[in-house]
């Protein structure tokens, strides 16, 4: 019957005979010695790290791995609990639902649980529920991507990382490891996070917990000796069991054979827009040569965080009135919430470095590349999550908000090179129009028209020629300084810069690595974000470029 069910298993599941499994099952071929739970208990009180091996889709396998976390945190402190099942970058969701802000849907939702993990949540729920009651620090220690063994090893250095960041912050802490069982194999996850311990001349002891493993429990049936519940497999490595070789592959095939009537048979009622924003960061990313696996980010969770860890959530499943609730939750208030709708009805979406969020509204291709470019640019300048207003001079705040506008405009032509910003702007296909048909097209005034039309072409003007000007016009300070058209006027002269620096880069005119910088660079008072602005016109100028 085992063997039927590991042939139908292999025949859906080609992974089951990889390099990575096959070097699991290798070194945990036999046992040395009968042990006791109580054993565990105490190698676990000895250990630093204790890593807990996870059979997925057996919930008696969860089970006991919540039991053991009760028990460890019943006799340590400083216990710290690192799981597989959340992305490193849904952190500060995974804290909020161990706080109690959020109930358990709003949680899965979040997380993309049932589209990036998928077994089942009750089961898992036990191991959080534990750390929860006992208020562990629980770190989300993995990364995607999870489809195939390709990225495998990489997974396994992240969530080194994040251990060993735990580890450095808290040098009393033990680190309780939840994660599946093949990574447990000594070259695997152990090793990677050993050798980051060294590099950081750091010294920690480890355990190894595994589960059901096959080879042993049939050594152990064979030798007619009564089934034992733990063995040592070696030094500071054991082997529970909590069920049978046919339970465990029949738990799988069922997960499987759900997965499959699933995808075959399911659609999602909500349009979930995450993977298709992700992309367009990722292709931005690649564009910058920023490794999002390597890239370290001012995180706030105990490990160290990496720019994959800072990805947004991206609220498309939500209707704008629920997201303004959102908004007024988090603090924003009436003239904050005022601007997001003002965005949003002008793109069909918009980014919030300040909740590190993205909603869209009405999906637009070129407006969500710009919102990705938008979360890059914050990201890797260290600007995500600031509250409060930026406390700069009116002319510094307006040539910040242009450079971003730059930037996003950049960002979203590496998604769609052939947006034009003159097809999609009403000022320049209404600016000789009559004074009705501006008005009823609009949406503005044709006095409030003109004064923007009028700004944007005297700008364009003065700073291709600053240096004649006796003076800064009284009308380009007026608009500088202004509140009523800050946004639309940021917004254009930035997108001029954004093709500048797209034709820029085409031309020869300025290189990646000027770009990535401009991506990372943080503005200070004072006129920096002025002199890079005037700058770079200068040095993107085709004509200056020949002369």
């Amino acid at each position: 019957m085992v063997r039927r069910l590991k042939r139908e298993i292999s025949q859906i599941d080609r992974n089951s005979r990889r390099k990575y499994l096959r070097e699991f099952d290798e070194e945990y071929r036999g046992y040395s010695e009968a042990a006791s739970f109580d054993d565990l208990i105490v190698a676990a009180y000895k250990a630093d790290i204790v890593y807990l091996g996870d059979y997925h889709a057996l919930p008696q396998s969860q089970h006991f791995i919540a039991r053991l976390v009760e028990a460890i945190a019943a006799r340590s402190r400083h216990v710290h609990v690192g799981v597989e099942m959340v992305f490193g970058r849904y952190q500060r969701v995974l804290e909020r639902w161990l706080k109690g802000e959020i109930d358990d849907p709003e949680f899965l939702k979040r997380i993309r649980y049932h589209q990036e993990w998928g077994y089942d949540w009750a089961s898992f729920r036990q191991i959080l529920a534990v750390a929860r009651a006992r208020d562990l620090p629980v770190l989300a220690i993995d990364c995607e991507p999870r489809n195939g063994f390709r990225f495998i090893r990489r997974r396994d250095r992240y969530a080194a990382r994040r251990i060993v960041g735990a580890l450095e912050k808290d040098p009393l802490a033990k680190v309780v490891v939840v994660f599946g069982e093949s990574h447990l194999a000594a070259t695997h996850l152990p090793a990677r996070v050993r050798e980051l311990l060294r590099s950081r001349n750091l010294e920690r002891r480890d355990l190894v917990v595994v589960q059901n493993v096959e080879k042993i429990y049939w050594q152990l049936a064979d030798a007619g000796a009564p089934q034992e519940d733990v063995v040592k497999c070696g030094e500071n490595r054991f082997c529970a069991f909590t069920a049978s070789p046919l339970a465990k592959y029949e738990a799988y095939r069922q997960t499987l054979d759900r997965w499959s009537t699933e995808g075959a048979g399911s659609e999602e009622q909500d349009l979930d827009l995450t993977p298709t924003l992700y992309t367009m960061i990722d292709t931005i990313l690649r564009f910058l040569r920023v490794d999002k696996y390597r890239c370290p980010s001012a995180g706030a969770s105990g490990a160290t965080d990496f720019l994959v860890d800072l990805y947004p959530e991206v609220y498309s499943d939500v209707d704008l009135r629920e997201f303004r609730q959102l908004l007024k939750a988090s603090g924003f208030d009436k003239r904050e919430v005022e601007e997001v709708n003002y965005h949003v009805r002008r793109n069909g979406s918009c980014f919030l470095p300040r909740l590190n969020a993205i909603y869209i509204g009405q999906f637009n291709l070129v407006h969500g590349g710009e919102e990705a470019a938008h979360f890059v640019n914050m990201a890797l300048k260290g600007e995500l999550y600031e509250h409060g207003a930026r406390s700069y001079p009116r002319p510094d705040l307006f040539y910040v908000a242009v450079m971003e506008e730059a930037l996003g405009f950049f960002g979203s032509k590496l998604i769609d090179p052939r947006r034009n910003h003159f097809f999609e702007t009403e000022f320049y296909r209404y600016y000789k129009k009559s004074p009705e048909v501006i008005e009823r097209e609009t949406g503005y005034k044709h006095a409030q028209f003109c004064q923007i039309i009028d700004f944007i072409l005297l700008h364009k003007r003065f700073e291709r020629g600053y240096e004649t000007y006796p003076e800064v016009p009284k009308a380009l300070l007026e608009g500088i300084h202004g509140v009523e058209h800050f946004n639309v006027l940021t917004h254009e002269i930035g997108y001029f810069l954004g093709q500048q620096l797209y034709d820029g880069y085409h031309g020869g005119r300025i290189r990646r690595d000027e770009i990535q910088a401009l991506f990372r660079r943080r503005f200070h008072p004072g006129g920096d974000a002025l002199s890079v602005y005037l700058d770079l016109v200068a040095q993107l100028d085709p004509d200056a470029a020949r002369s």
